[in-house]
């Protein structure tokens, strides 16, 4: 399997979304869908989060174990490259946040929320100068 490199992340994020969408769908779990097509179940998940590209060989697979046509995967890569950047950043955090303990997420919101203030303020201020 090819390791995602940072140009194909939209991609990977986007096969994962599919993969993730059909299989919960179908109420199979990682371990289910991972023994279906000979890999590991640390791979699905890391294909499910973008981390890892599957190859064409396994997308076919994991096509017909969903009875999907491969297509499926890749139908709303335009649609994701015409999100807005905030939406694609939203899916990068939240991709990177499954691998993070409870605890661990509060932490990332608090300072994300914080963070956020502190732009705000910064924002508001200008703004005055510019007014006066």
């Amino acid at each position: 399997m090819a390791r995602t490199k940072q140009n194909n992340l939209d991609l990977a994020l986007q096969i994962g979304n599919v993969i993730r969408t059909h299989r919960k769908t179908t109420g199979m779990t990682q371990a289910m869908l991972a023994e279906a097509v000979g890999l590991e179940v640390e791979t699905i998940s890391r294909m499910e989060t973008g981390k890892r590209l599957p190859t064409i060989e396994k997308l076919l697979e994991i096509a017909d174990v969903f009875r999907i046509p491969i297509a499926s995967f890749f139908e709303a890569v335009d649609a994701v490259a015409q999100q807005p950047a905030s939406d694609l950043y939203a899916q990068r955090i939240g991709a990177a946040m499954n691998n993070i303990p409870e605890h661990g997420k509060n932490f990332v919101l608090e300072i994300a929320r914080s963070y956020a203030r502190l732009h705000l303020n910064k924002v508001k201020t200008v703004h005055k100068i510019k007014r006066t």
